[in-house]
C-alpha cells in the first residue's frame, strides 16, 4: 500500500470519527448562531432607525418641509413634531419622546450628544431656507436661484494597477481576512488536539505499526481540512439564506475571482499551519502542555494575520508586495490584495510556489521530528531532542529522501524566482537559486 492511500485511508477515518462526535456538531451550531446573530441583531434592535425631531418658537414651516425633503433624498426616516412652546419641547428631549429640538430654525437642543448625521441634515436644510430667504429679499425669482444653486456633475478616474476598486472589494476583504484567520487558527488547534490525544491515549503506537508518520500527519490533516470547509461552506450558505430572506443587512458582492482565491488560499494557510500544529503537538503527550509549546506558533500566527489586515490600507506599498510573497504571511496578506485589485496576474502564482515550498520543506523537516517524538511519553520533547532522534524512534518508518530532494529544489527555484523579480535582472536570480540549493544540500548532508 503506498503513502497517498495510507493517507487517504487514515484521512477517511479522522472524518468519521469527528462526525460520530458531538463536539463537531456543536461547534458548527455555534459558527452559524454566530454569523446569523452578526447578521441579523443591529437590524432587530433598537427603535428602527427614525429620528425624532421637534420643533417650537419661530421655526418657518419651509426649514420643515425642506428637512423632509433632504431626509427622503438621502434615505433617512425622519418625522416631526410642533410643540407650542420651547419648554414642552425641551421635555420631550429630557424624557426621549424627541432626538433633537429646533428653537426658532437657528439652535438645536440635545438630550446628552448631538447625532452628527441629524445635525447635518438639520443644519444643511436651514442653510438652505436661509438662502432663499435672502434671495427673495434681494429680488432673485426662484427659478433664476435653482439654476445658480444647480450642483455641478464631477466625474471620476482611477488611475494605476488597482483601477476599478470598489468599497465592496475592501469591505470583502476586511470579512475574509477576518474568517481565513480564524478558520486556519481552529482546524489547526483541532490538529494539535487529535495529535496530543492519539499520543496520550497511546492509540498512534496501534497506528504507527502499520504506517509510517508522514502518511499519519498528512492524513490527519487531510481529513480536518476537509471537515473545516464544510463548516465554512455551510455557514456562508446560511449567511447568504439570512441575507436574502430577511432583507436585514446587504453583504459586499464580491468578485467570483477573489472567493476562489480565497479557498484557495484557506487550503495552503491551513496546510502550511496544521502542519506545523501537528509537528508541535507530537512533542508533548499532555493537553496542558501544548498550549506551552505552541506559544511561539501562535505569537507568529498573530503577527502574520496583523501584518496581512495591514496591507489592506496600503496594497500598492513595496513592503506589501514582499509580505505577501513570504509563505507564512501570504495565505493573510495575498488574498487581501487580490481582493483589492492590487495584486499582479503573476504574483499570486509566485505566492503559491514560495508556499507550497514552504510547506513542502516544513514536511520534510517536520516528519522527522514527527517521527522522533510521536512515541516519547511523558516529559516535553525538546526540538532539538527530536531532531536528532533515539532509539525509539529509529522503530518509525521513514523515507525522506526523495521528498526533501524536491522540496530543496522546489524552494531554490522559488528563492531564485523573488530574487530575480525584486532586482529585474535573471542573471542575479539563477545565481541566488543556485547558492541556496548548494548551501541545504550541504545542510542536509551534514545533518544525516
Amino acid at each position: 500500500m503506498n503513502g497517498l492511500r495510507q493517507a487517504r485511508l487514515v484521512a477517511a477515518r479522522e472524518i468519521r470519527e469527528r462526525l460520530r462526535s458531538p463536539v463537531y456538531y456543536v461547534s458548527l451550531g455555534l459558527m452559524l448562531v454566530s454569523v446569523l446573530a452578526a447578521i441579523l441583531a443591529p437590524s432587530l434592535v433598537g427603535s428602527g432607525g427614525e429620528k425624532k425631531v421637534g420643533v417650537a418658537g419661530e421655526t418657518p414651516a419651509s426649514l420643515v418641509r425642506t428637512l423632509e425633503g433632504q431626509a427622503r433624498a438621502t434615505g433617512t426616516e425622519v418625522s416631526v413634531r410642533r410643540y407650542a412652546s420651547t419648554d414642552a419641547g425641551e421635555d420631550a428631549v429630557r424624557h426621549g419622546r424627541i432626538d433633537v429640538l429646533v428653537v426658532d430654525g437657528r439652535r438645536l437642543e440635545w438630550q446628552r450628544r448631538a447625532d452628527e448625521e441629524l445635525k447635518a441634515l438639520i443644519t444643511g436644510s436651514a442653510q438652505v431656507v436661509a438662502v432663499q430667504e435672502r434671495a427673495t429679499a434681494a429680488g432673485i425669482r426662484p427659478e433664476t436661484l435653482g439654476a445658480l444653486l444647480a450642483p455641478v456633475k464631477v466625474g471620476n478616474r482611477v488611475l494605476g494597477p488597482v483601477a476599478g476598486r470598489t468599497s465592496d472589494d475592501e469591505t470583502a476583504t476586511y470579512l475574509l481576512s477576518i474568517m481565513l484567520f480564524l478558520t486556519v487558527s481552529v482546524y489547526g488547534g483541532m490538529v494539535l488536539t487529535g495529535v496530543v490525544e492519539e499520543k496520550s491515549s497511546r492509540v498512534v503506537e496501534v497506528l504507527l505499526a502499520r504506517l509510517p508518520p508522514w502518511s499519519l500527519l498528512a492524513g490527519k490533516i487531510a481529513g480536518i481540512g476537509v471537515l473545516g470547509l464544510v463548516q465554512v461552506a455551510v455557514t456562508g450558505v446560511a449567511a447568504l439564506v439570512a441575507v436574502s430572506v430577511s432583507d436585514l443587512a446587504d453583504l459586499p458582492a464580491a468578485r467570483a475571482s477573489v472567493l476562489a482565491w480565497a479557498v484557495v488560499w484557506f487550503v495552503v494557510g491551513y496546510t502550511l499551519i496544521a502542519t506545523a500544529y501537528g509537528v508541535l503537538g507530537s512533542l508533548t503527550s499532555r493537553s496542558e502542555d501544548a498550549s506551552s509549546v505552541t506559544g511561539p506558533l501562535t505569537v507568529v500566527l498573530i503577527a502574520a494575520y496583523f501584518a496581512g489586515f495591514a496591507t489592506i490600507g496600503s496594497p500598492d506599498a513595496l513592503w506589501a508586495r514582499l509580505v505577501s510573497w513570504f509563505p507564512v504571511t501570504a495565505p493573510f496578506a495575498m488574498p487581501n490584495r487580490i481582493a483589492m485589485g492590487a495584486a499582479l496576474w503573476w504574483e499570486p502564482l509566485l505566492a503559491l510556489v514560495l508556499t507550497a515550498a514552504a510547506t513542502a520543506g516544513l514536511v520534510v523537516l517536520g516528519g522527522r521530528i514527527y517521527s522522533h517524538a510521536i512515541l516519547r511519553t511523558g516529559a516535553v520533547v525538546k526540538l532539538v531532542d527530536a531532531w536528532r532522534g533515539s532509539s525509539v524512534a529509529a522503530r518509525v518508518r521513514t523515507r525522506p529522501g526523495r521528498g526533501a530532494q524536491a522540496a530543496l529544489v522546489a524552494g531554490a527555484v522559488a528563492l531564485g524566482a523573488v530574487a530575480g523579480v525584486l532586482s529585474r535582472d535573471v542573471v542575479v536570480g539563477v545565481g541566488a537559486g543556485a547558492i541556496a540549493l548548494t548551501i541545504a544540500s550541504r545542510f542536509r548532508k551534514a545533518h544525516r
